[in-house]
């Protein structure tokens, strides 16, 4: 099943525009920065090229040449950049607790 998120912004590389509304935030963007980029990872679904998507996102949003301030808004410039020279890596799904007890 294939979760479709609609938003003012939404893209492939940035469903719901969940960065985009973050960055337009600037400083009084509250974080924390790593919350937004794991719920836009997530978003983006297993097949995704991550590293691709967030160079995408780089330069469409003009932040790529952008300083890196100490705010959370600074913080996820420098996870996006630090996303965005990482590797592909492919997800894989998990089935059950592979034979351990959970709860007892």
């Amino acid at each position: 099943m294939t979760i479709k998120y609609h938003g003012v912004y939404d893209s492939p590389e940035d469903p719901q525009g969940i960065i985009k509304m973050s960055l337009e935030m600037g400083a009084e963007f509250p974080g924390p920065a790593e919350d937004v980029l794991l719920a836009w990872t997530l978003r983006l679904g297993v097949d995704a090229d991550v590293p691709a998507a967030a160079r995408k996102l780089l330069a469409d949003y003009g932040v790529e040449a952008m300083a890196v301030g100490n705010d959370q808004h600074g913080r996820l410039i420098a996870l996006l950049k630090e996303t965005a020279e990482g590797r592909k890596i492919q997800a894989r799904r998990r089935g059950g607790a592979s034979g351990r007890k959970r709860y007892q």
